[in-house]
């Protein structure tokens, strides 16, 4: 079960001088993944804020991938889950990192309209390249960090302030029929709703 079954992001990866021609689609994690991960989103967030909300919206974005790992080696090193040179191993977030990437996908145009397209796909025919790939990751854990550790009837509004931030768009369309929503021709950007609010710490 996902955290809000009607609920995705969609998040521009690549743009040009006519607009945002790349996109992710994302979908939210689900509980049981949360459940197996909760300490260090948790520990990720604190830490994105722990330097003030200047910090963690204008920086957040950019460091969130980063910042998870480093929460999992120190929540590695709390339980003693050390590797064989005694060092602490990554605590799961490169699990959470994989379980991030499966759930999206990357949306680009093509010959009969946009399509949809596995991200190490997308990565191998030069839609996007690794950088692309790693920035977006690194706002995926961002939504996430905040989406699911918000209160259920807080989470819409959550999403929403989150894709604000990151000047994505929420969606409660499922893939196939997001697709279907945009332009056959020329790509531009879809009008999903997008409601500028702040993050509640």
């Amino acid at each position: 079960m996902q955290l809000t079954d009607s609920l995705q992001l969609v998040v521009p990866i690549r743009s040009d001088d006519s607009g945002v021609r790349v996109y992710g689609y994302h979908v939210p994690i689900s509980r049981e993944v949360f459940e197996a991960n909760y300490r260090i989103l948790a520990a990720t967030k604190a830490q994105l804020s722990s330097k003030g909300v200047h910090y963690q919206m204008g920086s957040g974005p950019r460091i969130a991938a980063m910042a998870l790992r480093d929460e999992g080696r120190k929540d590695a090193q709390e339980r003693g889950d050390l590797d064989d040179d005694g060092k602490p191993t990554d605590g799961g977030a490169s699990a959470l990192l994989a379980e991030i990437k499966r759930l999206t996908t990357i949306i680009a145009p093509g010959e009969q309209g946009f399509e949809s397209i596995p991200v190490d796909s997308a990565i191998s025919r030069k839609i996007i390249d690794a950088d692309d790939w790693q920035e977006a990751l690194s706002a995926l854990v961002f939504f996430t960090c905040h989406y699911a550790l918000a209160r259920k009837s807080e989470r819409v509004t959550m999403a929403e302030a989150v894709a604000s931030i990151l000047t994505a768009s929420t969606t409660a369309l499922p893939l196939s029929e997001y697709l279907s929503s945009l332009p056959k021709s020329t790509p531009v950007e879809p009008s999903a709703p997008r409601v500028a609010l702040s993050v509640p710490r």
